[in-house]
C-alpha cells in the first residue's frame, strides 16, 4: 500500500510539472528488491568465477610429453616454444538473472494501466542482449619448456594476455606487471561486452620414468600461476547507459602426475591435478539517463557494487586468503600428433568435483585445450 501511494505521488508531480511553464528534472529511484535481485545474481557468477579462473589458467602449457629431455647432457639439448589455444566452460546463469532483474527494474515504475505514453517511454530502457546460459571463455597463450640440466627435469613457461599493453610496465615497479593487459570490447554472442584476461605461470616437472619401448614416460610436479580478467556487458538505449562488470583476481599453486607413451606418430598422455588458490572477485553496476516526458526530464540514476572471495559466501570482502579447504581436483587427458620436430596436441580437463552431481551434468566444469609447439 505504502508502495502503491508513493508511485501514486511520483505520478501525480509528474502530471503537475508536465502543466507548468518550466520543465523540471523528476528523478526516478531504483527499488532495494530490484537491487537485491542484481547483487544476487551478480554474487552468483563471481562464485563461478571462482573455479571457472583456476581452471583456465592451468591449461595454458599442457605439452603431450611427461617429460622432454634434458638440455644438458644432451645432443641435441632439449626444449621448445608453442601456442596454446584454449577455452574454459562458464556458467552464466547468474549474470543472465542480474540482467533480467536490471531490465525489468524499471518496471517498477510502469503501472499495469494509465498512461501509455510513460510506458512507451521507459519500455526497453535497458537492453543487455541475448545472454546465454553457458559461454566458453577462450584463452590464447604462448609457451616453452626447457630441459633441465643433468637432473631429468623440465621447466615450462607461458603467458597470455587478451590485449597487449606493454608500455604500462615499470620495471621499477614488479606489480605493475599485472597491468600489461587492457580490456577487449566486442560485440558478438548476443550482446556488448569486455573482456580482459591476462595469466603468467610456471611449472616444473620431475621425470620418475623415462621410459622405452614398452613402458611409457611418467613425471611428477608443481606449478604456479596469477590471473588477473574482468568481463563486463553494456547496453545503450536511446540515451540511457547502462553497466555491469566483473573483475577478479586469482593465484593458483597446484600438484601434478603426468604419463604419456609414443605410439608411431601419436603421443597419448594423461594426468590429475590438485589445485589451490587465492581468489577474490568485485563487480559493480551503474545505470545513468534521461528520457524526456510531457516537457520534463525523467532520470534514471543508481550504482551499487559488492565483492566475493574463495573461503566464504558472503557477499562483502576483506582480505584474500589461500582456500586449502576448498581443493579442485582435476582429471585431464589428450593426444598429440608428432611430425619432424612439430608437435600438435588435442586436451581435455575436467572438474572432478563438479561431476560428481549426476542429475546436473549441465553445470560440470570441464575446458579443453589445442597446442602447437616446435621441439627440439
Amino acid at each position: 500500500m505504502k508502495k502503491t501511494k508513493t508511485l501514486a505521488a511520483a505520478f501525480a508531480v509528474i502530471a503537475l510539472a508536465s502543466a507548468s511553464l518550466y520543465a523540471e528534472d523528476i528523478e526516478i529511484p531504483i527499488s532495494e528488491n530490484k537491487k537485491t535481485e542484481i547483487a544476487n545474481g551478480l554474487n552468483a557468477f563471481a562464485g563461478n568465477i571462482l573455479v571457472a579462473a583456476p581452471q583456465a589458467a592451468t591449461q595454458q602449457n599442457v605439452w603431450a610429453d611427461a617429460y622432454i629431455g634434458k638440455l644438458f647432457p644432451s645432443l641435441p639439448p632439449h626444449f621448445g616454444v608453442g601456442i596454446s589455444l584454449g577455452g574454459t566452460k562458464m556458467d552464466m546463469t547468474g549474470l543472465k538473472n542480474a540482467a533480467t532483474a536490471f531490465e525489468g527494474m524499471i518496471n517498477d515504475f510502469v503501472p499495469d494501466s494509465g498512461s501509455s505514453s510513460i510506458t512507451d517511454q521507459l519500455k526497453g530502457t535497458v537492453d543487455f542482449g541475448s545472454i546465454p546460459d553457458i559461454f566458453v571463455m577462450p584463452t590464447v597463450s604462448i609457451d616453452a619448456r626447457i630441459g633441465g640440466i643433468f637432473l631429468p627435469f623440465d621447466i615450462g613457461i607461458s603467458a597470455m594476455m587478451t590485449n597487449p599493453s606493454l608500455f604500462s610496465v615499470d620495471l621499477s615497479d614488479p606489480n605493475s606487471i599485472t597491468s600489461m593487459s587492457a580490456p577487449m570490447n566486442f560485440n558478438a554472442f548476443g550482446f556488448n561486452g569486455s573482456a580482459d584476461y591476462l595469466t603468467l605461470g610456471i611449472d616444473v616437472r620431475y621425470c620418475v620414468l623415462d621410459g622405452g619401448v614398452i613402458l611409457p614416460k611418467v613425471s611428477v610436479g608443481a606449478g604456479y600461476n596469477i590471473t588477473k580478467g574482468s568481463f563486463g556487458i553494456s547496453s545503450d538505449q536511446s540515451g540511457v547507459d547502462a553497466n555491469m562488470n566483473l573483475s577478479f583476481n586469482t593465484q593458483v599453486i597446484y600438484v601434478q602426475a603426468e604419463v604419456s607413451k609414443s605410439i608411431m606418430i601419436a603421443t597419448v598422455f594423461g594426468g590429475a591435478r590438485a589445485l589451490v588458490s587465492n581468489t577474490s572477485t568485485s563487480w559493480a553496476w551503474n545505470i545513468k539517463g534521461t528520457k524526456s516526458l510531457g516537457g520534463n526530464n525523467l532520470i534514471i540514476s543508481g550504482e551499487d557494487s559488492g565483492s566475493r572471495n574463495a573461503d566464504t559466501t558472503s557477499s562483502t570482502y576483506q582480505d584474500g586468503k589461500w582456500d586449502f579447504s576448498g581443493v579442485q581436483p582435476q582429471l585431464y587427458a589428450g593426444v598429440g600428433f608428432n611430425f619432424l620436430v612439430f608437435q600438435t596436441s588435442l586436451s581435455v580437463c575436467a572438474d572432478i568435483r563438479s561431476f560428481m552431481d549426476r542429475t546436473n551434468y549441465e553445470k560440470a566444469l570441464w575446458s579443453g585445450a589445442f597446442s602447437f609447439h616446435v621441439k627440439f
